[in-house]
């Protein structure tokens, strides 16, 4: 045989070796696969924890029963939340949340597998798997939203204010508005199940319309320079002091715009600084005035004087309260000032004609003639521009010795006693009627709690210092002139009071019905010996109604109905 056939041969031996080494390998895999998935058998890879708890080598069943039994314990316990950095819990079973067990075991992988990686971890050990956690969608939101409810606030601007006593400022910080992310929450929520750690809940913030800053600006640059000292307004070679105090309540904190902000209100820094002007030595404006002379209605002419005007003052007192020192000064110039009601206006209020009048007659004692005339005294003259609303307690005061009252008889607690200003009354009862007939707006008003059979039943006023009053209001288109005239009663005799009202006529005729009387009543015999006791005889107690009727070209245009109670007057004897 030749080399090359020799050759020839080798060459074909070579590829029949090599092909045996290959089959061998994988009959050997093969053998080693089949070994492999044979050992794993129907059971968790050894060495594999769920959550800490071992669970290698166990059947499904037995698995999840030692998870069931290791985890309940943990899972029933409330989860730890961080919000807003306080502390809080949920309930899991509550929100729905929960581990699932069989789930846990799927994920962890059991039993026989033809996946090489599954046959590969059962033949060299498992590994640590997280439980699978679960969640119902409806609870866990409910469970959130009440959260919500506990977490969430509105934001609240920064506020201050000025207190008058001191003055002083007063500052109430801002409240940061806070809002739970509710859809962050639902999603983390669930993780803190298994675990002592607080899950963190994030929350978005919103700040307010006016924070702390913009307050603390306003109160360092203006409130507290603005009170700290006396501001002096001069004229000329005459000065003036604008006090604190007087800046305090004139200053007018405005929130409305982004910024808070405090505005000098002119016109109620001219009326608190008013007395402290006179150091000016302006000359005031005198309003004009409708007075009865020869028995009619005239008007006095209103004069302007010399001032300075609100808009200038409060401009001066702005400029100088925010200075310090010598520089809280400021100058201001006298101007010609109008009065508040000028001659032309008073003529247009149209005071021509008596349009209601009434009068009550009184028995001699010389209290009623002294406090019923100065009560008269008082109220004589009052006008009324129209919507002005006329109050006996405002125009004729605390009845008080100072201001020319003595001591007479007044009912109180259903009984007669003796009182400073005893007998004003019957200036409300017959001020009263006159308002009455002139069809006036009756705002407050109160009977007697005892009949007086001076007075016409029902239709009468009792007053008391400074919690019962007489009140109406000018609800005509034109002022309203009061005239009270007294006729002071001489002993043995009796004396009159008269009240007119002034005006212009809008009904042809105001009536009164007569009235009806019903339910009587008797009150009781008593024997009294206090120092103020006031004898007095027994009259009935009833209930009265009555109407008052509006007329205006032949007919009835309104009619507004009026009852009263009285109590029965005891027959009290004094010892």
């Amino acid at each position: 045989m030749t080399k090359a056939g020799d050759k020839s041969a080798r060459t074909r031996r070579g590829p029949k070796i090599i092909g045996i080494s290959v089959g061998t390998l994988i009959a050997l895999g093969a053998v080693l696969y089949v070994i492999g998935y044979l050992l794993t058998g129907d059971r968790v890879a050894r060495n594999t924890t769920v959550a800490g708890v071992e669970i290698g080598g166990l059947t499904r069943e037995d698995a999840e029963a030692r998870l069931r039994d290791r985890l309940t314990s943990r899972t029933d316990r409330p989860i730890k939340l961080d919000i807003a950095g306080r502390t809080d819990t949920v309930d899991p079973q509550a929100a729905g949340i929960d581990v699932d067990y069989s789930g846990t075991i799927d994920e962890v992988g059991i039993g026989r597998s033809l996946d090489p990686r599954r046959i590969w971890a059962g033949l060299t050990g498992g590994r640590e798997v997280a439980p699978l956690v679960v969640t119902d969608r409806a609870k866990l939101s409910a469970a959130v939203d009440e959260l919500a409810e506990t977490y969430d606030r509105k934001p609240k601007s920064a506020k201050v204010k000025i207190t008058d006593d001191e003055p002083a400022v007063e500052k109430t910080e801002m409240v940061t508005g806070r809002t739970l992310d509710q859809s962050t929450a639902e999603r983390v929520i669930p993780r803190g199940l298994l675990t002592d750690s607080p899950v963190t809940v994030p929350v978005n913030t919103t700040d307010p319309e006016i924070t702390d800053a913009e307050v603390d600006a306003l109160v360092d640059k203006r409130l507290q320079p603005a009170l700290s000292a006396p501001v002096t307004v001069t004229a000329g070679d005459n000065s003036a002091t604008v006090t604190p105090t007087m800046i305090a309540r004139s200053l007018e904190i405005d929130r409305s715009d982004d910024k808070p902000t405090a505005e000098l209100k002119p016109q109620r820094l001219h009326e608190l600084a008013e007395d402290a002007l006179d150091g000016l030595k302006a000359k005031p404006a005198k309003d004009a005035d409708v007075v009865l002379k020869g028995g009619k209605p005239t008007v006095v002419p209103g004069k302007p004087g010399t001032g300075v005007t609100a808009d200038e003052l409060a401009k001066a007192v702005d400029s100088a309260m925010i200075k310090s020192g010598d520089q809280r000064t400021a100058e201001v110039k006298l101007s010609e000032i109008e009065p508040d009601l000028s001659t032309a206006e008073a003529q247009k209020l149209g005071v021509k004609e008596v349009t209601g009048e009434f009068t009550t007659h009184y028995p001699y004692a010389e209290y009623r003639n002294v406090n019923i005339g100065r009560a008269a005294e008082l109220i004589n003259g009052t006008l009324l521009e129209p919507g002005e609303i006329f109050s006996l307690n405002e125009v004729v005061g605390e009845r008080t010795a100072e201001n020319g009252f003595t001591e007479g008889s007044i009912i109180t607690g259903g009984k007669f006693k003796a009182e400073l200003g005893g007998g004003v009354s019957q200036s409300a009862t017959t001020t009263y009627n006159a308002m009455f007939f002139a069809g006036l707006e009756d705002i407050e008003h109160q009977p007697h709690t005892l009949y007086i059979d001076r007075y016409p039943a029902g239709r009468e006023a009792t007053v008391a210092w400074p919690t019962l009053d007489l009140k109406f209001r000018n609800n005509t288109d034109y002022g309203v002139l009061v005239q009270a005239t007294l006729d002071a009663a001489e002993p043995g005799g009796q004396g009159s009071l008269t009240v007119k009202m002034w005006s212009t006529k809008t009904y042809d005729k105001i009536e009164s019905t007569d009235p009806v009387k019903s339910d009587f009543t008797d009150g009781q015999d008593i024997t009294d010996d206090s120092s103020t006791c006031v004898a007095t005889t027994p009259v009935q107690g009833f209930h009265v109604t009555y109407s008052r009727v509006f007329t205006k070209d032949g007919k009835q245009v309104r009619k507004e109905d009026f009852s009263w109670t009285y109590d029965p007057t005891d027959r009290r004897v004094c010892v």
